[in-house]
C-alpha cells in the first residue's frame, strides 16, 4: 500500500480523484446535451477518461495486490475503447459521417477487443503484461509489469489513430475560415496531454519510472473537447454543413490550389477523373477547366457550364480556385431540340408563302386562261377547238400545280424513320411506273442498301426523271450512277439533254424556277427530300453536256 501521508502520493491521488469525478460527471453533462455533432462521443470519451482515473486512483492507494489487479482489468477495456472513440469524434466533428460505416467500426474495434481477451489472460500465454507484480518506489506501491507483443502492437495502434484523427483535425483546420479556426486549434491543443502522457509513461520519465500519467490526461483531453463542442460551438454547423453539401452534390467540385495542382474532389467529380487526379496539374488532368475556358464543355457524352470562384485569404492572396461543373446536358438537348424546331418553323414559314406566292400568282393564271377559253367557246363558235384546248392545257397545269404543291407540302419534314432501301431496285421500280415514251434508263454501280424513307426516295427520282423527259426529249436516255465511297454512298440522276447553264445551276433547285414553263416545285421538292434527310444535292454538267445531279451523303445500311 503507498504511504497515503507522503505527499506526493497524497497530491497524485488528489489529482486522480478530481479528475475522475471531472470525467464522469461532465460525461454525464454531455449526454444529456448528446445531440450536437460529436456530443456522444465526448460524453463517452470523459466517461472512460473519468472512470481510469479513479480506477488508477485505486490501484495506487489499495493495499492488495489483488485489488491492483481487478482494477487494472476493470480499467483495460476502458483504455482500448479511448483511441476508437477519438476516431469516431473526430469524424463527426469534420462531417465525414459517412465513413463511420458499420464496416469500418468494426474493423477498428477488432484491435482494441483481441487486445483486451489477450491482456486479461496474460498469464497463461505471457503475450501480454509479462512479470506482474507490486513493486515500491518511495511512499507509491504500484504494479509493475513488461509490455508484451500485445501490448506493444496495441500501444503503436492506439498512436496510429491518434495521429489519424490529428490529421483529419489538421486538415479541417486548413479548410476552414478564420472564424472557426479556434475550435480546431482547440482540438489540436487538448490532444497533446493524453499523447505526452502515454509517451511519458511507457518511456518511464521521471522520479517515478511506474507512475502512470495519461489517465489524467485523458480527462484533460476530454474537457477540451467539451469545451469545443459544447460551448464554441462545433464549428457552428456550417463546416460540417458545407463539407456534407459538397459530399453529397450531384454536380462535380473540384478544388485546385495556387500552384495548379487538385486538392480535392467530391464524389460527383471523382467519377470524371482518374483515380490519381488529386495531387496531379489540373492542366494535365482537366485541360477544359482552364480558367476563361468557354462553356458549356462536352464530358463523356455530357455538357456541363463551369463556375469557376477564386478561393483568397484575410489578405486578398491567391489560395487556389473552385471549380463547380453544373450538369446542363438536359438544358442543351431541350435548346438543341428548340432550335431544331425553329428552323423547322422556318421552313414551314417558307413553305406557306411559296403556296401563297403559287396560289396567289401560278394557280390564279392558268385559271383566267382556262376561264377566257370557257368563254370564247360560249359565245362564239360551238365548234372552236382551240378554245377549248386551251381551257383544257390549262386545266391540266393547275393540276400539275396543286400535285406539286401536295407534294411540296411533304417533301421537306424532318426524316424521323428510315427504312432499309434498294437504290438499284427504287430506281428501277419508279421508272417502270412513269409514262417515259421512248426514253430509255441505265443502271450502273453496285446493288448497295442504304437507309431513307422509301416514299420520298421513289419521289425524289421521280421527278427527276421527269424532269430530264420535260427537258431533254421523248428520247432522252437517263443515267444513274451508284457509288459507294468509304463513309456514304453517292447517287448520280444524269442526261443527255441540254443541261442547266452554269450561271443558272444554284436556282433550278429553287421554289417557282423552271427552264422550261414547269411548275418549277419539281427539282425544289428533290431538294427539300434530300434536305430533309441530311442529304447534299448538286446540279452539274453530265459526260454528252445534259444535267446531272449527284445526291451524296447518304447512309449505307450495314450488312
Amino acid at each position: 500500500m503507498s504511504d497515503l501521508g507522503a505527499l506526493p502520493v497524497q497530491a497524485y491521488l488528489a489529482a486522480c480523484l478530481l479528475a475522475g469525478v471531472i470525467g464522469v460527471w461532465l460525461g454525464r453533462v454531455a449526454w444529456v446535451d448528446r445531440d450536437e455533432p460529436g456530443g456522444t462521443e465526448v460524453s463517452l470519451y470523459l466517461f472512460c477518461g473519468g472512470a481510469v482515473s479513479l480506477l488508477y486512483a485505486v490501484r495506487v492507494a489499495s493495499a492488495s495486490e489483488l485489488a491492483m489487479i481487478v482494477a487494472l482489468n476493470l480499467s483495460t477495456p476502458l483504455v482500448a475503447a479511448v483511441p476508437g472513440i477519438w476516431m469516431a469524434f473526430v469524424l463527426a466533428f469534420s462531417g465525414h459521417d459517412r465513413w463511420r460505416t458499420e464496416n469500418r467500426t468494426v474493423a477498428l474495434a477488432a484491435p482494441p477487443f483481441v487486445w483486451v481477451l489477450t491482456a486479461w489472460s496474460s498469464g497463461t500465454h505471457g503475450l501480454s503484461r509479462r512479470s506482474l507484480a507490486a513493486v515500491v518506489e518511495g511512499p507509491f506501491t504500484l504494479l509493475s509489469f513488461g509490455l508484451g507483443i500485445a501490448d506493444v502492437a496495441f500501444v503503436l495502434y492506439a498512436y496510429g489513430l491518434c495521429i489519424a484523427g490529428v490529421l483529419v483535425v489538421v486538415d479541417l483546420y486548413r479548410r476552414t475560415g478564420n472564424r472557426y479556426r479556434l475550435q480546431t486549434f482547440v482540438i489540436l491543443l487538448g490532444t497533446l496531454f493524453p499523447f505526452l502522457g502515454g509517451i511519458v509513461t511507457v518511456v518511464d520519465v521521471g522520479s517515478y519510472a511506474h507512475l502512470a500519467w495519461f489517465p489524467a490526461g485523458l480527462v484533460v483531453h476530454g474537457v477540451f473537447l467539451y469545451g469545443t463542442v459544447f460551448w464554441l460551438g462545433t464549428l457552428d454547423a456550417a463546416v460540417v454543413a458545407r463539407d456534407t453539401a459538397v459530399e453529397v452534390m450531384q454536380d462535380p467540385v473540384i478544388v485546385a490550389g495556387s500552384d495548379g495542382r487538385i486538392r480535392d474532389l467530391n464524389p460527383a467529380a471523382e467519377e470524371l477523373l482518374p483515380s490519381d487526379a488529386v495531387g496531379s496539374s489540373l492542366s494535365n488532368v482537366f485541360p477544359l477547366l482552364e480558367v476563361g475556358v468557354e462553356h458549356p464543355i462536352s464530358i463523356g457524352g455530357r455538357q456541363f457550364d463551369i463556375q469557376e470562384d477564386p478561393i483568397t485569404d484575410p489578405r486578398g492572396t491567391d489560395r487556389g480556385h473552385v471549380f463547380l461543373l453544373r450538369d446542363v446536358t438536359e438544358r442543351e438537348r431541350r435548346q438543341t431540340e428548340l432550335e431544331r424546331r425553329e428552323v423547322e418553323l422556318e421552313r414551314q414559314n417558307e413553305r406557306l408563302e411559296d403556296f401563297a406566292g403559287v396560289v396567289s400568282h401560278d394557280l390564279r393564271n392558268p385559271l383566267a386562261a382556262a376561264t377566257a377559253a370557257v368563254e370564247l367557246a360560249r359565245h362564239g363558235d360551238r365548234n372552236n377547238e382551240d378554245a377549248l384546248d386551251r381551257a383544257a392545257n390549262a386545266h391540266e397545269r393547275m393540276d400539275d400545280l396543286i400535285e406539286g404543291l401536295l407534294s411540296l407540302a411533304t417533301a421537306g419534314k424532318s426524316v424521323d424513320e428510315v427504312d432499309r432501301v434498294s437504290l438499284d431496285g427504287t430506281a428501277r421500280r419508279v421508272w417502270s411506273r412513269l409514262e417515259t415514251a421512248d426514253a430509255t434508263l441505265s443502271v450502273n454501280g453496285p446493288d448497295v442498301s442504304a437507309l431513307a424513307d422509301g416514299d420520298r426516295l421513289e419521289q425524289l427520282l421521280s421527278n427527276l426523271f421527269r424532269n430530264a423527259i420535260e427537258h431533254a426529249g421523248d428520247d432522252v436516255t437517263v443515267r444513274v450512277e451508284i457509288e459507294r465511297r468509304e463513309d456514304d454512298i453517292a447517287l448520280t440522276v444524269a442526261d443527255d439533254g441540254p443541261g442547266v447553264p452554269p450561271d443558272q445551276r444554284s436556282q433550278v433547285i429553287e421554289r417557282g424556277v423552271s427552264l422550261g414553263g414547269g411548275t418549277g416545285l419539281g427539282l425544289a421538292i428533290v431538294g427539300d427530300i434530300a434536305e430533309a434527310h441530311g442529304w447534299e444535292l448538286s446540279v452539274e454538267e453530265s459526260a454528252s453536256g445534259g444535267a446531272r445531279f449527284v445526291i451524296s451523303g447518304i447512309e449505307p445500311a450495314d450488312d
